[in-house]
């Protein structure tokens, strides 16, 4: 896992939840962390995307291109090989923090984004880094105070169904005597 130090585009958001998680999504955009230049939006128009609203489209492309931000917030990123071509995605930890903040808005309601960190939670609970969790939410706690509590919050409420539900799918896998 890479520290965050290049300008590289950084892959997020819905297309990084299906890599994490590998459930079926249909993505409607690609969400890619990277401050646009005036230089890097001359370089958009010049390979005939359009800005619309948010979004850079092109007829015949199936999907749009956003730039929801410079990814100030994500510390590590990892390096994925698909089709041949070498990208930079958002970690696992990451995009569960990521989930988690998202999911404060309409707490304790439990959104899609509460279910979208339930899931990273569930499909990589064993590999999850939650040492650096723990830590980046204190981080944002300190830094933030009601809404890094919340976060925690959340956490709580996800790390615990996500245990529960991982022994449950143990004992019903597991072979009898």
């Amino acid at each position: 896992m890479n520290k965050l130090l290049s300008n590289e585009p950084i892959v997020v958001g819905g297309t990084a939840e299906e890599y994490w998680a590998g459930g079926e999504y249909h993505p409607t955009d690609l969400d890619l962390c990277l401050g646009l230049s005036p230089r890097d939006r001359k370089a958009l128009v010049s390979v005939g995307l359009h800005k619309r609203g948010r979004h850079w489209t092109r007829e015949d492309l199936p999907v749009a291109v956003e730039f929801p931000g410079p990814g100030d917030d994500i510390e590590r990123t990892v390096s994925v090989r698909v089709g041949g071509v070498s990208i930079l995605m958002i970690s696992c930890e990451d995009l569960y923090l990521d989930r988690l903040r998202q999911a404060t808005v309409s707490w304790p309601r439990e959104d899609v984004s509460f279910d979208a960190a339930l899931e990273l939670a569930l499909t990589n609970y064993t590999t999850l880094d939650w040492d650096y969790i723990r830590g980046r939410l204190g981080k944002m706690a300190s830094r933030e105070r009601r809404v890094g509590a919340l976060m925690v919050a959340v956490s709580r409420r996800v790390r615990s169904r996500a245990r529960r539900q991982s022994v449950a799918l143990v004992a019903v896998t597991a072979p009898s005597d």
